[in-house]
């Protein structure tokens, strides 16, 4: 009877806790000013979820640990359906700060972090292909793919001199080494012609240097 009274209380304070847990995780990420930090915030939730859980299981195998092991399942699941549901509420009510972010207009005559250019004969399509493959990669918080947190706008250039072409800006505050890597990898790509950093589409001509 003890023991049975000792599971309940642990099932209790589980829900309790994963509902107290899912609420705070939406209101912190509902109230970040940038998407880049949301998506954060949603990797977060889903990283306790999936720990929460793998921890659970083996204590689910012992009869005197069930309880304890299906009360980490329950926080873990708890907290992200909780923090979802809460998020769907905050974004219908309008209460969602980085809903509201500021758009970042681009023209010719303005810098990109990264221009890429393609080699002629490179179609739209591969060009598609490309952002998919190369630019866009897999994310926890939402199904698919997706430019990495660190990207904050993506945008096709018209075709100069029969070259297709893309911009791409990035936030100030983001990591070196992840961007190394991103450009590495841009630039490895067979389809790429140039890679420009730091400048505007006008001021590109394809007989001169750029670092």
């Amino acid at each position: 009877m003890r023991h049975r009274r000792a599971n309940h209380v642990i099932l209790l304070v589980s829900i309790l806790i994963g509902v107290a847990l899912g609420v705070e995780q939406a209101r912190e990420c509902a109230a970040v000013s940038a998407t880049y930090l949301a998506d954060y915030s949603f990797a977060i939730s889903f990283s306790i979820f999936t720990t929460l859980s793998i921890l659970g299981l083996p204590l689910l195998v012992y009869w005197r640990t069930r309880w304890l092991g299906a009360g980490f399942i329950a926080v873990g699941m708890l907290s992200y359906v909780i923090f979802l549901s809460g998020m769907a509420v905050l974004t219908k009510e309008d209460r969602v700060a980085w809903r509201h972010e500021k758009m970042i207009s681009f023209g010719p005559d303005q810098k990109a972090s990264v221009l890429i250019y393609f080699r002629k004969g490179i179609t739209s399509q591969q060009v598609e292909d490309f952002n998919s493959t190369v630019l866009e990669v897999p994310t926890t918080q939402r199904p698919g793919h997706g430019h990495p947190p660190f990207v904050q706008t993506y945008l096709r250039l018209s075709q100069s001199n029969g070259h297709e072409g893309i911009a791409l800006t990035f936030f100030d505050n983001a990591a070196a080494d992840k961007v190394d890597a991103y450009l590495t990898a841009i630039r490895a790509d067979q389809r790429v012609e140039n890679v420009f950093l730091n400048t505007s589409p006008n001021s590109i001509h394809f007989d001169s240097e750029h670092p």
